[in-house]
């Protein structure tokens, strides 16, 4: 080892670079995930509640199809933008929950927990706890892509009246 110097530790300018370059990366991400979240609400805040629980029953494995249409719509950006919720590996009967501790940044990944379910007609709770679980990735169905139908002016009936042929007007 004559000849060559030991290797130099990295000079402590270049230290602040490289943590402020990661930090760049990491809001660049965060503020991708957010940037489709909120395209992804968009998208499925104009489709019916008949058309998110379509979507939500056409995934695998099957996704919870209750709740209010807000619900339903937070439900299918979630799951469009990490993947479903598989089934709990611990019973195999409940769908895993998740919460997570920010709204956006965190993956798809939170505390999963599941609830128990049914078997036959009898109530098996469960006790299974998580921070991770694989998540099967969202299928695009029909209905998703569907142009939502705006509601329409009030239409008139047909024939009679002195305005016929005059231009209807959009209340």
């Amino acid at each position: 080892s004559r000849g060559r110097p030991p290797p130099r530790p990295p000079s402590a300018s270049s230290l602040p670079a490289a943590a402020a370059a990661k930090s760049n990366a990491a809001a660049a991400a965060v503020q991708d995930e957010a940037s489709r979240r909120d395209a992804y609400t968009a998208s499925f805040s104009a489709l019916s509640a008949a058309a998110l629980k379509e979507c939500l029953r056409a995934q695998k494995p099957d996704q919870l199809l209750g709740g209010n249409k807000k619900e339903l719509v937070d439900r299918c950006v979630d799951r469009k933008l990490y993947g479903n919720l598989p089934r709990c590996p611990a019973c195999g009967l409940g769908k895993l929950r998740v919460a997570y501790a920010l709204p956006v940044g965190h993956k798809g990944q939170g505390r999963f927990s599941c609830p128990g379910g049914y078997d036959d007609d009898a109530y098996k709770p469960c006790s299974y706890k998580a921070t991770a679980a694989e998540r099967p990735a969202w299928t695009v169905v029909a209905a998703e892509t569907e142009t939502p139908v705006r509601k329409s002016a009030k239409k008139r009936p047909a024939g009679g009246g002195d305005d016929e042929g005059a231009p209807v007007p959009l209340d």
